[in-house]
């Protein structure tokens, strides 16, 4: 099916993600056998949380890269950024030039609080742009300030950011309003990708090859495919 997954924790050892090697063996696997071709692995930065330094996040990930490539040759590519939570830590590393961005692009994952106002992630959205980088807003239906304004995603899209959703949300994993939220935003063409946003086999899985069907079936094959393919890909290549 050739997915491109760009925000996910299956990388171990290095925030609330895959805890075992082995966890992160399985799954790899799933993500493979959902149809992901290419996997940005995106660990967490958030101060006071998770703040596990950029060399260990390099060295963890060679080691699982070099996995994929020996388990899963010519089938699988795996990349390596982060999901920055906006917070002084991450403006810290915007005004120092050291954010790893996916893949040869220019895009960060940056997260928000579910506290957040509407005009905090607006502001946030100006200030990584005003250093260089384009912000792909990290599952937009958990802000409970834009699930509450008709025209806060377009105000976000007018700003110069994109939006990502995750796959479990779509499918109701994290409950109804939620899920009303992503469908919602989707017919409306207001999310650019959906991602799986998984931390383990049980609780946040993998779930990308149901979301893609879901897609299909309430939006069409071609916004499927621009969502969980197309769009991700080219963010990754630059393109």
């Amino acid at each position: 099916m050739n997915i491109a997954d760009i925000h996910c924790h299956i990388m171990p050892y290095v925030d609330d993600g895959a805890v075992t090697f082995d966890e992160f063996t399985r799954l790899l696997e799933s993500e493979v056998a959902q149809g992901a071709a290419v996997i940005c692995c995106t660990p967490h930065l958030r101060r006071g949380m998770f703040e596990t330094p950029d060399d260990e996040i390099r060295r963890q990930f060679q080691r699982m890269k070099d996995y994929a490539d020996q388990q899963y040759a010519g089938h699988v590519s795996l990349f390596l950024s982060r999901e920055y939570h906006y917070d002084a830590l991450f403006q810290q590393k915007l005004a120092d030039g050291t954010v790893i961005p996916l893949g040869r692009s220019k895009t960060v994952l940056t997260e928000f609080s579910s506290a957040h106002s509407e005009d905090f992630i607006v502001s946030g959205v100006r200030n990584v742009i005003n250093h260089g980088f384009r912000p792909l807003i990290a599952h937009a239906e958990r802000y409970t300030s834009l699930r509450n304004s008709k025209t806060a995603v377009e105000r976000l899209i007018d700003e110069g950011a994109l939006i990502q959703m995750n796959a479990g949300s779509i499918l109701g994993r994290e409950g109804f309003e939620r899920s009303h939220y992503c469908r919602k935003q989707l017919k409306r063409g207001l999310v650019h990708v959906v991602a799986s946003d998984a931390h383990d086999t049980e609780t946040r899985p993998v779930e990308l090859n149901s979301a893609y069907k879901l897609i299909t079936k309430k939006c069409g094959q071609e916004a499927a495919e621009k969502l969980l393919q197309v769009n991700p890909l080219s963010i990754l290549q630059n393109t």
